[in-house]
């Protein structure tokens, strides 16, 4: 291919008609230009219309065009876009168009020994992220894990608790016996030394149990089924779904915080 002797022929990509109708309109007006390459000039196109500044940036450096403060190209990216119904899901349907050619070409290439390989799984999946039991199991395992964790914490906890603590009566009495000053041993003792081992004893004993707990219910595969249950309340707020794991990890911490206290 480097050398030329290889002519690359990619995979066509076919979207919906609207979308195909939206890129064919920026796509017959960046031909006026002529300094974008025919084999680009659909992929600029779609670029053009999803509106990523970032990479719109990146092309007009490469070809000394100018595409976001282009007036003439704005008006027909208005008229582009004022065809498609789906303006809100353009993204979703672009990489769901680009999934189903993907999934197109891995049928047509591949075998399988077992093709119903995923079988398990789907029927795993109608359960955990259906419509009326996917938030009744996901609060179950989590409040679980929460359970067990800030509960179960509670022993280990002490048991730090009390062996940093009888590690502090053995240094004040050390302090004493090397006539250290009052304020210093007060400062590195009941001061450092203290707040820090109260942290340790906190925290150090949820974390062990929590994380290995979060971590097996990754290796499950549920996690990203909890990000997919709550991924359409999160885009009406501009997140992702995904951004429940970190909420959960903060929301335990303010629990365990909450608790100690």
């Amino acid at each position: 291919m480097c050398e030329g002797k290889t002519v690359p022929k990619p995979n066509l990509v076919t979207y919906p008609n609207e979308i195909e109708d939206s890129i064919s309109l920026i796509s017959d007006k960046l031909k006026d230009y002529k300094v974008i390459p025919l084999k680009l000039l659909r992929w600029v196109s779609l670029k053009v219309l999803d509106g990523d500044e970032k990479i719109l940036k990146s092309i007009e450096k490469a070809f000394n065009i100018s595409l976001i403060d282009n007036t003439e190209l704005e008006l027909v990216k208005v008229k582009a876009i004022n065809n498609l119904k789906m303006q809100e899901n353009l993204k979703d349907t672009i990489v769901s168009s680009i999934m189903n050619r993907a999934e197109n070409i891995c049928r047509n290439v591949c075998t399988y020994e077992n093709s119903n390989y995923s079988g398990r799984d789907r029927k795993i999946d109608k359960i955990l992220t259906s419509k009326y039991l996917g938030f009744p199991i996901m609060l179950l395992f989590l409040g679980i894990i929460f359970w067990i964790t800030i509960v179960g914490a509670n022993y280990p906890s002490e048991i730090l608790f009390s062996f940093f603590k009888w590690i502090q009566e053995k240094l004040v009495i050390f302090a004493n016996w090397i006539n250290c000053p009052t304020w210093l041993s007060d400062m590195l003792i009941n001061g450092i030394y203290q707040t820090l081992t109260w942290i340790i004893s906190v925290m150090l004993p949820p974390m062990a149990i929590f994380f290995p707990l979060f971590t097996f219910l990754e290796d499950l595969g549920y996690l990203p089924r909890i990000a997919f249950n709550v991924d359409g309340f999160f885009k009406k707020c501009s997140c992702t779904g995904k951004q429940m794991i970190t909420m959960c990890m903060r929301f335990w911490m303010q629990c365990c915080w909450c608790y100690w206290l």
